[in-house]
This record gives C-alpha cells, structure tokens and sequence, in this order.
C-alpha cells in the first residue's frame, strides 16, 4: 500500500491541529486561570501531530526521538542565551528598562531559601535554577508543541517543499497559532498597541522558528528544539522579564512582544537562512 503523500500529511495535520486548537482554546476559557488550561493549549499540537500519524501511516519514530549527540544538546540550549541575554543588557544599560526588579529579589530570596544572600549571588543562582535545575519539566512542556511543530510539520514541509520554504512556513504557522491568545488578551502584555506586538511577536517567532528547523533537520531529533523552546521560555519569561523594571516604555522593547530580541534574531536566522541553502544545494 502506497504511503500518502507529505502534501496530503500536512494537510491532514493543518486540519486536526485547527479542530484541536479550537477544543483546546474552549476547554481553556471554561477553566479560567487554571494551570491546565495552558497545558491543555500546549500540548494541542502534539496531539494533532500524534492524530495525524496515525491517520496517515506516519511512524511514530519519525517524529524524532532519537538521542542525539550533546553539542546539539548544548546548542539548543545556549541560542536562547545568546540572544537574549545581549538584548537585556542593552536595554538596561541604555535604561530603556531597570535592573533589578525589587520583587523579582524578594521572590528568588524566598524560592531559593537564600535569605542572607547579596544580590549579585542570588541573580547569578536565580538564572541557573531556571535555566538548569527546573529545564527537565520545561522541556516536557515544551513537547507540547515541539512534537507538532518540528516533530511532524517541518520534515514533512520539507520532503514537500524543500526545508527553507518549510523553515520559514511552519514559523508562520507557528505564530498564526498564538492569534486567538493574543487577540484575547490571555497571551503577552496589553499595554503596547496591539498590532505593534503583533508584528514583534509574528518576526520573533519566525525568527526562532528557522532556527529551530534547522536544529531539527541538522541534529535529527527534537530533543535538541524542545530544549531551546524550553530554555527561550525560560531564561526570557521567568528570568530576564522578571528581573527587568519598567522605566517608562520598557514593554516596547523587553519581551516576546517587545523589539530589542529582533536584532540579533535575525542575525541567527538570516545565518541559517544561508547554511539551509547549502543543504539543499548538496541534497541535489
């Protein structure tokens, strides 16, 4: 029996991911602020992709489970640094934003039972607990999506499409499934206009999103991308946002929906824009 085509698999999947997306999104209105209701919405393409390979014959093997040599490992996890940790500093050096949030101190003091510590310490120890101590249950969390994303849609865009057009339109797809969280106000902060943080986020995802297949495709594993994704959501909400003061406009550069993670974004991606092209190029 033939298999079905790519075109026909991210079809089938674009199609269960948009029904999935739209039961995930009620279920998550009816429990309100409860923590499973983001779980519920996280995972909502991992279970479009698990529905579409059964659906379509795809192996679950394919989705990419295999372990993977540590230099990915360690790449997906210092990219998120690398471009955000530069961005934070420009912007408290320039005081588009202040360094350090009060609360955020007061926070980390209680959480890492360091009561006696001097800020310096416990900034340092603050970012490697999130970055390290509490990256395993991120990391599954992460799966939620890594399993849809770059699990099934970008090597199947790719087999179709070739992996730069699958790069930069599974980012698209991406960004376009966060619409409903962001147009509702659930998802990023409301105080910048909203089509400004539209187009921030849409190009920091896009950005991101390239890089991430490139990861992908190059390491053969997802596990490398849900650390990254892991890691990104880490280091950038729980620690750079947090220990980040508002001087004035600072929301209009710091964040997902700010600009100042643009930049050197779209450095990286603009490189791997060009290393996708030489694998396509030998692959011919």
């Amino acid at each position: 029996m033939n298999q079905p085509s790519s075109q026909w698999r991210v079809a089938i999947y674009l199609v269960l991911l948009l029904l999935v997306t739209i039961i995930a999104n009620l279920l998550a209105a009816r429990l309100a602020d409860s923590p499973v209701a983001a779980l519920i919405l996280m995972t909502s393409p991992a279970l479009a992709a698990l529905l579409a390979s059964l659906v379509t014959r795809r192996s679950l093997k394919d989705i990419g489970w295999r372990v993977t040599p540590v230099k990915w490992l360690g790449l997906g996890w210092i990219l998120p640094i690398l471009y955000a940790v530069p961005a934070y500093a420009l912007v408290w050096l320039t005081g588009l934003g202040g360094i350090p949030n009060p609360t955020f101190l007061e926070r980390a003091r209680f959480t890492l039972n360091m009561p006696d510590a001097s800020n310096n310490l416990l900034i340092v120890a603050a970012f490697f607990y999130i970055t390290i101590i509490s990256l395993l249950p991120s990391i599954l969390l992460s799966l939620g999506e890594e399993i849809g994303w770059r699990g099934f849609l970008v090597p199947e865009l790719a087999k179709w499409l070739g992996l730069r057009n699958a790069a930069w339109l599974s980012g698209v797809i991406w960004a376009a499934w966060h619409l409903p969280g962001i147009l509702s106000g659930k998802y990023g902060a409301a105080d910048t206009p909203l089509l400004y943080r539209l187009a921030c986020f849409t190009l920091m995802v896009i950005a991101s999103g390239m890089i991430m297949a490139c990861l992908r495709i190059k390491s053969g594993s997802i596990i490398p991308v849900a650390i990254m994704h892991a890691t990104h959501n880490g280091v950038i909400q729980i620690f750079l946002d947090r220990i980040t003061f508002d001087t004035g406009k600072t929301t209009y550069f710091t964040g997902e929906f700010g600009a100042v993670l643009l930049p050197i974004l779209l450095v990286i991606a603009w490189y791997v824009w060009n290393q996708m092209g030489k694998m396509e190029s030998q692959a011919v």
